[in-house]
């Protein structure tokens, strides 16, 4: 931590102090009294130099005190031990003998107040002005005599303390690489941002593997490269994976750079190989009629979905109902309903397959791989992928009808399933990302404009899982009697509600409509537009009035036949 323009000293400030009320203080003749003489001792000013003052009550005492500012460099040692005692952190744990819970080991302590030391002790540390440069290419302590000279002297001690400078110079090094290869302009930021944090002096390598394992899909070669070896990979100008990586090691020196590059080949050459296995296995057919997705799908029944709710095949099973009931609401072609019911019956098979147990990320990426080898309909490979969208806040949503039903059916089975189990969110608790599944649901129904009755589509969901706790006699069946489908509902609309007033609309127009408790999210968005629009005209208020006593007049009315003519 490094901050400029800090005063030598506090201001002085002075402190007004509350007392006794004037009835109190002072006899009827007008004279002070014990309280009042009390209260100037304990706070050890005059007495004339008491004042009163009106508030709320009465009239009180008040005493109006000096506190004079303390010297900064007095005040530093406490404020610098409370900042690292409570840092927030994700993970801590204790290191050797002592008792503070840490992230890293606490090694040495540098603190200068301009030329001086901060003086403090944590645990069996003293602070002092030595610190230590790159492990490697500056060992050895080093005396930093003032704060000025501070980021000069490390600089030469090859550490780069501005996080933001490190990630220019990643960036300025890969992008020369790119221009070498004559590649896209292009970096994974949220790589950058994850590597400029793991290197002190940066430095970026060229490598390059065989270019046999572009053979297979790019997604698991990214995979492989970006989340297992922190690399960066490197496309061509129309956007194909070169044989090339870049990779960014902590130093500058030259003397061990083939060997850094040769062993980070080496590494990789083995990830790719164990890649290609993988890839190879998932193809091979045991039986010569049975497709590998398909003979998958029996492996689901010894795959756990929830604690208490069956596995994975039964909620394949659930997403084939629950898909066709919402396709029937929405009026979905017929040549669309035998694809929609293929992706609904394949969309989970990938998840036993060995490439997705040694890389998870690649759910749904290699279910539509293994389906388009396996001769599947493109749209059915496509709603396999698009159905886990979106998988995260800015991330894709599903751009075909199929993949946005199968979405929506997969993200609502798992907050039902997680209600009728009993684990619903709580505060800040959210384990299993349920609020984002409920605005996933809501901006793809929004998103393709989506009039489905949302209340059935729950009601049969949690039907489903009824039949398969009676069925399986499943734990669960405690908690189904506390779980109906407005509860459920009303968590979705929930989140329905914060989406709209970040969006602009007026809460009270957002409350009215919902307040009718709509079955289509849709059609309540339209509606809140509607009146959205007309709110700030001049005869909305009349309108609203008119309205109300039309509502009025006819609530009671059993049938109502309306005259056109007058219109």
């Amino acid at each position: 931590m490094y901050i400029e323009g800090i005063a030598d000293q506090q201001k002085n400030i002075f402190q007004k102090i509350k007392g006794p009320s004037v009835t109190i203080a002072f006899g009827k003749d007008g004279k002070p009294q014990k309280p009042a003489f009390k209260f100037a001792q304990a706070n050890q000013v005059k007495l004339e130099e008491l004042v009163v003052e009106k508030v709320n009550k009465g009239e009180y005492l008040f005493a109006k005190k000096l506190i004079k500012g303390k010297k900064t460099k007095s005040l530093l040692p406490e404020i610098c031990l409370n900042l690292i005692s409570n840092i927030d952190l994700p993970k801590t744990m204790r290191w050797g003998t002592t008792s503070m819970r840490f992230i890293r080991p606490i090694r040495w302590l540098l603190a200068l107040y301009n030329d001086k030391i901060i003086s403090f002790h944590l645990e069996n540390i003293n602070s002092g002005r030595l610190t230590y440069g790159h492990r490697l290419l500056s060992p050895g302590t080093i005396k930093i005599n003032n704060v000025d000279e501070y980021f000069h002297t490390i600089k030469q001690q090859f550490v780069i303390i501005d996080p933001n400078q490190r990630k220019k110079m990643i960036y300025d090094q890969i992008m020369q690489l790119i221009k070498d290869k004559n590649g896209k302009e292009y970096i994974e930021l949220s790589l950058l941002e994850e590597v400029k944090n793991l290197v002190e002096f940066p430095r970026v390598l060229l490598g390059n593997f065989d270019e046999n394992y572009l053979k297979l899909p790019t997604e698991v070669l990214t995979a492989v490269m970006i989340k297992h070896q922190k690399y960066f990979p490197i496309y061509s100008k129309d956007d194909y994976l070169l044989p090339f990586f870049a990779v960014v090691i902590n130093g500058n020196e030259d003397r061990y750079k083939t060997t850094i590059i040769q062993g980070n080949e080496r590494v990789l050459k083995a990830r790719l190989e164990d890649a290609r296995f993988f890839y190879q296995e998932d193809q091979k057919t045991t039986e010569p009629n049975i497709k590998p997705l398909d003979r998958n799908i029996e492996k689901l029944k010894n795959v756990i979905f929830h604690e208490n709710l069956g596995t994975i095949y039964d909620k394949v099973q659930r997403l084939i109902v629950l898909t066709q009931k919402i396709a029937e609401q929405l009026g979905v072609s017929d040549n669309l309903l035998p694809i929609l019911k293929r992706a609904a019956q394949l969309c989970k098979s990938d998840l036993v397959s060995e490439m997705v147990k040694e890389f998870p990320e690649l759910q749904g990426i290699m279910g539509k791989e293994y389906a388009l080898l396996e001769g599947e309909d493109n749209l059915v490979a496509i709603t396999i992928f698009e159905h886990y969208l979106p998988r995260f806040s800015g991330d894709n949503f599903p751009t075909t009808l199929t993949g946005s039903i199968l979405s929506i059916a997969d993200k609502l089975d798992n907050i039902v399933s997680c209600f009728v189990n009993n684990v619903i969110p709580d505060g800040s608790q959210d384990p299993y990302a349920l609020r984002r599944q409920s605005l996933g649901i809501i901006n793809i129904i929004l998103l393709h404009e989506m009039h489905f009755s949302i209340d059935e589509i729950i009601d049969l969901n949690i039907q489903l899982l009824i039949e398969l706790i009676n069925k399986s006699r499943l734990e669960s069946k405690n908690h189904i009697n506390n779980i109906n489908t407005q509860t459920i509902k009303d968590f979705i609309f929930q989140r329905f509600r914060y989406l709209l007033l970040e969006k602009g609309y007026k809460y009270d127009v957002i409350d009215a409509v919902l307040a009718k408790n709509p079955e289509s999210i849709f059609d309540a968005l339209l509606r809140i537009r509607i009146i959205q629009d007309i709110y700030h005209l001049p005869n909305f208020n009349k309108t609203i009035t008119a309205a109300t006593r039309a509502y009025n007049l006819s609530k009671n009315i059993q049938e109502v036949k309306i005259d056109c003519s007058l219109f």
